[in-house]
């Protein structure tokens, strides 16, 4: 169905993912860290990006910045437990402002992946 950009430094957390949005038709390309990611958006397209937030040295913000400078349009999911600490007004209003299609909070439900992933990308 779409090629899509996966960022988590958690291996569980993107084996289930990969398992989960494979088994959708999705061809998955999965990064461990941020500057990995930016990386590969430099010399690839995607259809989408899917990034955690809160990773150890470089965080997701880096990685919706970059998909954002490279690639305006294409939409970018957030996979993370962050509304656990930040109340749930600031996170939509925080993402909204840098053009994140959807959040979907940790711990991973499969069908609201799966249907969140294939919302954003209809949506654009």
């Amino acid at each position: 169905m779409a090629k899509l950009l996966v960022v988590d430094d958690d291996p569980v957390t993107r084996n289930l993912i990969r398992a989960i949005l494979t088994g959708e038709g999705h061809d998955l390309t999965l990064c461990a860290s941020a500057p990995e990611a930016i990386g590969i958006l430099y010399v690839q397209q995607f259809d989408l990006v899917l990034t955690d937030i809160i990773m150890p040295d470089h965080d997701g913000f880096e990685v919706i910045k970059a998909a954002r400078t490279l690639r305006p349009e294409m939409p970018v999911v957030i996979l993370s437990a962050i509304d656990d600490k930040v109340p749930a007004e600031l996170t939509s209003a925080a993402f909204a402002k840098l053009g994140v299609s959807r959040v979907i909070s940790k711990p991973i439900n499969p069908s609201l992946l799966a249907s969140e992933v294939l919302a954003a990308l209809v949506a654009g």
